[in-house]
């Protein structure tokens, strides 16, 4: 079910943005993508002030960064001007056994991010290439393909999180299962560069840098209250790009 959310949401996106090319000629669909990040959150609250820093016998347990998927589309506008949609499915998980007054329990906690962003992208002109020249035998060299073509840019993005959360108890009663889900916005920039390996086909190097947070619930037995979780880290990744113009 997952996966099936992480391709429907790239294709709605790539819907909505696509259907203006069919109306307005200098609005193209320029490319879609798939590819693979690594991308670290900060994350501050469950690894620093959470019920995680008792696992492992008390040194604790971190959500550090992984690798996810992620799947694009771009849409041009203008000379080196463009609007893309992109989402990436990203994991972590810890667990732990732990023995409180006497009581064996096992605990796992599971966090999934799933990062939606509108991009606007500026990619920069490819260096002018000299014109074709004839060779001693008669023949014409073609220009060169610039080396790599740059690009930056700003996204607005919206983070959809599910924390899952299971307790099983040993010959006691306690055992739980609770799972919590929310949203919220954030803003990612980002840099690039992009190089041509056969026709229409590139692959790119994309690194952005995240600026976001969520609200957490926490409850206890007496009380609840909200935490803010730092969504900010470093993203680095390659894509594997077709393009259509």
């Amino acid at each position: 079910m997952k996966n099936t959310y992480l391709f429907s949401a790239i294709a709605v996106v790539g819907a909505l943005l696509a259907s203006p090319a069919k109306t307005q000629a200098q609005v193209n669909l320029k490319s879609i993508s798939v590819g693979a990040s690594y991308w670290a959150p900060s994350l501050d609250y469950w690894n620093n002030r959470s019920f995680l820093i008792d696992y492992n016998g008390g040194q604790g347990a971190k959500l550090s960064g992984t690798v996810m998927p992620t799947a694009a589309v771009e849409v041009g506008l203008v000379k080196g001007l463009s609007v893309g949609g992109r989402v990436g499915y990203w994991q972590k998980s810890a667990s732990s056994s732990l023995s409180i007054a006497g009581i064996s329990r096992s605990e796992t906690f599971k966090l999934s991010i799933i990062p939606v962003a509108l991009d606007l992208k500026y990619t920069f002109a490819k260096a002018a290439t000299v014109s074709t020249t004839k060779q001693a035998d008669g023949t014409e060299e073609k220009p060169k393909e610039p080396f790599l073509t740059p690009y930056i840019g700003i996204s607005v993005a919206r983070y959809f999180i599910n924390n899952d959360f299971s307790r099983q108890v040993v010959n006691n009663s306690g055992s739980l299962n609770e799972t919590q889900a929310g949203n919220n916005y954030g803003v990612q920039v980002f840099v690039g560069a992009e190089k041509k390996l056969v026709k229409k086909l590139y692959v790119g190097l994309d690194v952005r840098y995240h600026l976001g947070s969520y609200n957490q619930v926490v409850r206890s037995e007496t009380t609840t209250t909200t935490e803010k979780v730092s969504l900010n880290g470093v993203e680095a990744g390659l894509s594997l790009r077709f393009k259509f113009n």
